[in-house]
């Protein structure tokens, strides 16, 4: 019986309860915004074209059998999401500021108007300096029409585009250290197959809710369920250890777990061997790989050795296949090996690692991280039998300054016990990918499958030219390389941050900084960009200033580290135009020039982010009409670039050579936009991409626009063609559970790393010079200043960045305003009450917010969770603004195997976590 069927069965009734379950259609929906990983089918009820109920679609159905589920999937923001249709702070009309900066003087513009106004700001900045002085920050809620749209735009002018990995700073350093990816990600469901679940540096009960079912029911099948964290949080609740670090102590307790695993005998040395870089060779004198080049008949400089003890000699590492054959490779030992330098004495790494471990003993590590031995041991024996998982916050540990270090730190314990490329397993990180139409869709000047079937084409014959010139190369080694070789209009942000948005100041400062960095910031950053690393991404340089900043799905004065008192002293004043594309009133539209409304995500259609987390194409069909001169993104650009072309045509302005040595054309910059004429509507783009992702072979080959707004969804059939899709190294199957690296354990495929295995050895002369060659332990360093409290943050429950905080249905379920979470008896010692408004400072910057006393925190921390709008506190004053965002110099290092950058990869990252603060009494 269908829904009307069922309704003309029933007795008519009258009033308002009846009347909110009669509506004129449904339509398939989500909330394609970076609630990571999100895809949250939805179904969304319309009547009399108003929005007038929405609810989880849970239409899923089991993938494999025994495991459950993924249904309902959905939260209590997604529920209320239509509230913003009409909320309060809602834009409605294009706008133009009148006042001051951030005065809120605004008189209502045409869209003809503002358009031309931007477009010959644009203009006039390609003149002064040049492209590279229009900028958009890359945000993080930009569906993919949109983020195609600016990307035209951008091309035709010159301008860049931010990388969003450091931007928001979900980069993971010490995974991508290790595997030369930082992105691996098994889908949600794969967590109930853990024997051990860990939950280090997150709190999922407040950050997952469609999908932390997974872990309480694994609860019922035996799985042991653990947490490490400095704050018994809501998440703690559910497990069955709490485990109390101090804060910031994480690589030393794990480097103590991974001791009593070699100590005790418990290593897995047949994945140690196979998987790691733990059985090369390594000179005792140098810290170096022992190398094909070192010997005298020469050699690779990324040839290896092990020793093999069946033979007694020397043995070529392979590396087109992590697999031995026949080769025993040593773990420990010394030998002497002739070189063109003499005799040298070399051991495996394994060797050298277990004498660092020695000093990381139980009862060694108890006095920095406040663990108890014994439970060091324990949790130690349980990975090292039973298939364990580590689910971390995104970049959870990565938002510390030794993140890298604590990271890497956990991968050691992985890697010794064989915890990783099986189900049940490993880590994860994020990763955006699979939905590969969103990229082909701009490269091609005719719709239809042909020219992306060439494309693959031409991609299948590099490669196999690329492997028949060096036979050890992989699809994935050399898609990666190819990634490096375009940066597909991105660039990593730490340049612009450096040289034009005030960050060069704080990261001079020594005393923010590791002790362990022997020369001066300034020095590394120089030594960084002569030496070539960055080339082709390091703008914009010092003499290319800001003049223009576009800024779309994100709230760049909100979320930037250093917050926006940062960037509104050292950045604005070089502005001639800030243009926000926007549905609300944010803060960084506030102090904008122009705002642009946009339409609300029931408003224009959406693809959730593409990702292996929950193994589906999520669509959002646009249910109603957007209200007052609202429209989608893709068209407000589309309206941008009209206007480019047709200034630039009446003012002269020819094709130009940037400074990276790439043509553009403003004066064709609609023409471009739209593949002259081929796309002009979010509707032909959006099933243009699907089709193109069919092609690839990601999404079922009948799929189109048509076919998914009847389904909802489609699961990944494929990774298709993006690195970082298929740097997952597991091939998607329809009853399986996703787990990454199967190929890598599976069959051998090597790693996209200089060893070509999981790599705890960095050579580089940074990291060996910083002791950080190796995994080992430090403590945070004194940023912001030598203050009392470390302050961590996490996301809140109540809102996806600083959407829904305002909203009056998500502030009243909690306290309805920011809140400090502070430990009883710090609170007692200097006079706070509960919900007293307090004073937080440091050297940088404070701000006011009312203190939550909780026992859950630890003395000496105080927790602020992220999301807040500046507007929210008073003197508009944040956290942000307590955050220098420093970045560990290390991470400028290149020039070595694959420190190098390539989309969300490899980059600096500013970091927040255990910034030092005061906590002061008002008055």
């Amino acid at each position: 019986m269908t829904v009307q069927q069922l309704g003309k069965s029933l007795p008519v009734l009258d009033g308002p309860y009846r009347s909110r379950w009669s509506w004129d259609e449904v339509r398939w929906a989500s909330h394609c915004i970076d609630c990571y990983p999100g895809n949250c089918p939805m179904r969304v009820y319309v009547k009399d074209g108003q929005v007038v109920r929405e609810e989880s679609a849970a239409t899923f159905p089991t993938y494999e059998p025994g495991v459950p589920d993924m249904n309902p999937m959905g939260c209590q923001k997604g529920v209320a999401w239509s509230r913003m249709i009409k909320a309060e702070e809602r834009v409605l009309y294009p706008l133009k500021r009148v006042g001051e900066r951030g005065s809120g003087s605004w008189e209502r513009v045409t869209w003809d108007q503002a358009t031309t106004d931007i477009a010959d700001k644009i203009l006039d900045a390609v003149i002064e300096v040049g492209g590279e002085s229009i900028l958009a920050p890359a945000g993080c809620n930009t569906p993919p029409a949109s983020g195609a749209g600016r990307g035209a735009l951008l091309g035709s002018v010159g301008g860049l585009t931010t990388d969003v990995n450091a931007e928001m700073n979900d980069f993971a350093p010490g995974y991508y250290l290790t595997y030369g990816t930082f992105d691996p990600v098994s889908s949600v469901d794969d967590w109930f197959q853990s024997e051990v679940f860990i939950i280090w540096a997150g709190n999922p009960n407040y950050t997952r809710i469609p999908h932390i079912h997974f872990v309480n029911e694994a609860r019922y099948k035996g799985t042991e369920v653990v947490i490490i964290a400095p704050d018994f949080s809501p998440s703690a609740i559910h497990a069955d250890y709490y485990i109390p670090v101090n804060a910031g102590t994480d690589a030393a307790f794990a480097l103590a777990m991974a001791q009593v695993i070699i100590e005790e005998g418990l290593v897995d040395k047949t994945f140690v061997s196979e998987q790691t870089d733990l059985p090369l060779l390594v000179n005792k004198a140098t810290n170096r790989y022992l190398r094909a080049s070192d010997l005298p008949e020469g050699g690779s400089d990324e040839q290896f050795f092990a020793w093999d003890t069946a033979a007694g000699a020397l043995a070529l590492a392979p590396r087109a296949n992590l697999k031995w054959g026949a080769v025993e490779p040593a773990l420990e030992g010394e030998y002497t090996v002739v070189t063109k330098d003499g005799p040298v004495t070399v051991t495996p790494l394994f060797t050298i690692v277990r004498a660092r471990l020695a000093e990381y003993t139980p009862e060694a590590i108890q006095p920095i991280t406040r663990v108890d031995p014994a439970t060091t041991r324990l949790l130690a024996r349980k990975i090292a039998s039973k298939r364990t998982g580590i689910l971390s916050a995104l970049g959870g540990m990565g938002k510390h300054y030794h993140g890298d270090l604590m990271e890497r730190a956990q991968l050691l314990v992985l890697a010794l016990t064989g915890n990783w490329g099986k189900q049940g397993t490993g880590v994860r990180a994020w990763l955006a990918g699979l939905f590969d139409g969103s990229a082909t869709v701009m490269m091609k000047s005719k719709r239809g499958p042909e020219e992306v079937a060439g494309l693959l084409d031409m991609r299948d014959m590099l490669v196999n030219m690329k492997i028949a010139e060096d036979p050890s190369l992989t699809p994935l080694i050399v898609a990666v390389e190819q990634s490096r070789q375009s940066s597909a209009g991105l660039v990593p942000p730490v340049f612009w941050w450096y040289h034009h948005a005030g960050y060069k100041e704080t990261w001079e400062k020594p005393d923010w900084h590791d002790p362990s960095m022997k020369r001066p910031f300034t020095e590394y950053f120089k030594e960084a960009t002569d030496s070539g690393w960055w080339n082709g991404v390091d703008v914009p340089r010092k003499d290319q200033p800001t003049r223009v900043i576009i800024e779309m799905g994100g709230n760049v004065l909100r979320r930037t580290r250093g917050g926006s008192k940062m960037l509104l002293e050292h950045l604005w004043p070089q502005l001639t135009c800030v243009a926000t594309l926007e549905v609300r009133m944010s803060t960084t539209a506030l102090y904008s020039d122009y705002i642009l409304p946009c339409a609300q995500w029931y408003e224009k259609i959406g693809f959730g982010i593409p990702s292996t987390h929950v193994m589906h194409l999520t669509f959002c069909d646009k249910a109603v009409e957007p209200p007052g001169e609202c429209v989608d993104e893709w068209e407000a650009y589309r309206r941008i670039a009209e206007k480019v072309q047709e200034r630039a045509r009446a003012r002269g302005i020819k094709p130009y050579t940037d400074s990276r040595g790439i043509q553009r054309d403003p004066a064709n910059a609609h023409e471009n936009f739209t593949k002259k004429g081929i796309f002009l509507n979010e509707e032909d783009l959006a099933d243009e991409m699907i089709r193109d992702s069919a092609v690839t072979g990601t999404v079922p080959a009948n799929a189109s626009l048509e076919d998914i707004r009847e389904k909802g969804y489609y699961r990944w059939q494929g990774l298709g063609i993006n690195p970082r899709a298929i740097a997952q190294g597991t091939e998607p199957k329809p009853n399986e559970t996703f787990v990454p690296f199967r190929d890598h354990v599976e069959k051998g495929d090597p790693y996209p790393t200089l060893a070509r295995r999981a790599q705890f050895l960095i050579e580089h002369p940074w990291f060996v010079e910083a002791d950080e060659h190796l995994p080992r332990y430090k403590a945070p360093p004194l940023m912001g200043g030598n203050y009392d409290f470390q302050i961590t943050s996490g996301h809140n429950r109540w809102s996806i960045h600083s959407n829904n905080n305002s909203t009056q249905l998500m502030l009243d379920t909690h306290r309805g305003a920011p809140h400090l979470v502070m430990n009883t008896s710090d609170a007692r010692r200097l006079g706070i009450e509960d919900d007293e408004m307090v004073r937080v400072h440091n050297d940088l910057g404070e701000f006011q917010v009312a203190v939550l006393l909780s026992e859950s925190a630890q003395p000496g921390q105080v927790v602020m969770y992220n999301g807040w709008d500046p507007f929210q506190f008073p003197n508009w004053a944040g956290p942000n603004d307590l955050e220098p965002g420093m970045i560990k110099w290390l991470h400028l290092a290149g020039g070595y195997g694959h420190l190098r950058y390539w989309v969300t990869e490899w980059q600096p990252s500013p970091v927040m976590r255990s910034t030092r603060v005061g906590i002061a009494k008002m008055g």
